[in-house]
């Protein structure tokens, strides 16, 4: 079954609600399970995957990850690593066992988790928006182990905003919207057209010349599991550019925008960003802005607006030029309404969003974008991408989106580069 809906319908609180993990009391109505008469047999029965991943995992490598359930159970050691085999075989994860989860690509992270549940051999497997982080290889596996699933007679309730390939699997479709269920059948939903509406293009013309903003030569990174990630890269990009940066999963995007922010320093070569040669991260400050590819690892404060303040305050700014750039800024994101809100108690995509106006409120010369479409229904990329398309013109800033998949539209980016074996090309 595939639960369909926009970003904040209430997909992933419907699966919470499912899997027993909404808080006490918060819950009207009730939920009833026949596959589990307590809730130790729902914790037996039923596996959930977060839509962020890195919620839900606990453990320093992949084996002790996906051990880590049915050790819990007290099965005898055999047992769990008999289940530790077949649930990465599953997932095509078979020989990373020793891997450290940390170096795990988004993708890899969502595969991994998958397996962490179906090594407890659930009846009932609840998935949130499993394809988000995947490529198109990534979500062709992903088909194929949800297939053998439903051929060994698991249930599995996904909450997707495409479901289209999974079309061929799926036998029920319900659509939520703003928290009530409003469609209920064995058809898709009208698929949304994923195209610019006319209002959001054309972007503005880039006011680049040939000053570069970003200029990379020789970079080179490894890692003890994996060996060589970055191998030699170079790349120039120019102020006012607006570039998109194309990769698989585990192709070293993440790892190349953190050298980029100087928060993981590389093996050998030069970054020169901003004006400033090989900086480390707090010396960026206000002068580039970095989206992580999961926002809850910057969101820290107790409601959206401080968030969105919070640099500015830190670099000692007027209050009242705060005030009204973070207004500005909200609106702009399209998120004002949830200024008094804390982040973590918003959706996947509204955290997203949040942690974009964060990173685009000091005006940074350079914006760094890691997979900024995961959790975002089809308007909302596309308003995104114009927010996006924008900046330049608006503030001189210089946008670098990296992303698995392709853009929503793409005529915005100047130009496109593919990270692939290490190495960058143009594409």
């Amino acid at each position: 079954m595939a639960l369909t809906g926009n970003s904040g319908s209430g997909k992933s609180t419907l699966l919470l609600a499912l899997a027993g993990l909404l808080q006490e009391g918060s819950l009207d109505g009730s939920v009833s399970l026949f596959i589990a008469s307590d809730a130790a047999a729902m914790r037996r029965e039923v596996g959930i995957v977060f839509q962020n991943p890195e919620a839900q995992m606990l453990c320093d490598t992949v084996a002790e990850e996906v051990a880590f359930g049915p050790e819990n159970l007290c099965l005898p050691p055999d047992e769990v690593a008999l289940r530790v085999k077949k649930a990465l075989r599953a997932v095509l994860l078979e020989g990373e066992e020793g891997r450290s989860t940390e170096r795990f690509s988004a993708g890899q992270k969502q595969r991994l988790c998958i397996a962490s549940v179906l090594s407890m051999q659930p009846s009932l497997l609840l998935l949130d928006e499993p394809s988000a982080q995947l490529d198109v290889r990534g979500k062709l596996e992903l088909y194929a182990t949800l297939s053998e699933l439903k051929r060994k007679g698991h249930t599995i309730i996904m909450a997707e905003h495409d479901p289209r390939p999974f079309a061929s699997l799926i036998d029920r479709y319900l659509t939520l919207d703003r928290g009530k269920l409003v469609g209920d059948g064995t058809s898709p939903p009208a698929p949304v057209h994923y195209r610019p509406k006319s209002w959001l293009l054309p972007y503005c013309t880039s006011l680049y010349g040939t000053r570069p903003i970003l200029d990379v030569s020789g970079l080179s990174l490894s890692y003890p599991e994996t060996g060589e990630v970055l191998k030699g890269v170079d790349l120039r990009v120019n102020r006012g550019q607006r570039v998109h940066l194309f990769g698989g999963n585990g192709a070293g995007k993440s790892s190349f925008l953190r050298c980029l922010a100087g928060t993981l320093r590389p093996d050998g070569g030069n970054v020169r960003i901003a004006g400033m040669q090989n900086p480390r991260a707090g010396t960026l400050t206000g002068k580039v802005g970095m989206l992580f590819q999961n926002p809850t690892r910057q969101l820290f404060t107790e409601s959206v607006w401080h968030e969105v303040a919070f640099t500015m305050q830190r670099l000692g700014w007027d209050r009242e030029e705060i005030d009204r750039i973070v207004a500005e800024t909200l609106s702009f994101c399209g998120i004002a309404h949830l200024a008094q809100r804390a982040p973590l108690t918003l959706s996947y995509g509204e955290q997203h969003r949040v942690a974009l106006a964060a990173a685009m409120a000091p005006r940074p010369s350079l914006l760094l974008l890691d997979e900024p479409f995961a959790g975002l229904d089809f308007p909302q990329r596309l308003s995104l991408l114009s927010i996006l398309g924008r900046m330049p013109v608006r503030y001189d800033t210089t946008v670098l989106i990296a992303s698995h998949d392709g853009l929503p539209d793409p005529r915005w980016a100047d130009c496109s580069f593919v990270l692939e074996g290490g190495t960058i090309a143009a594409k």
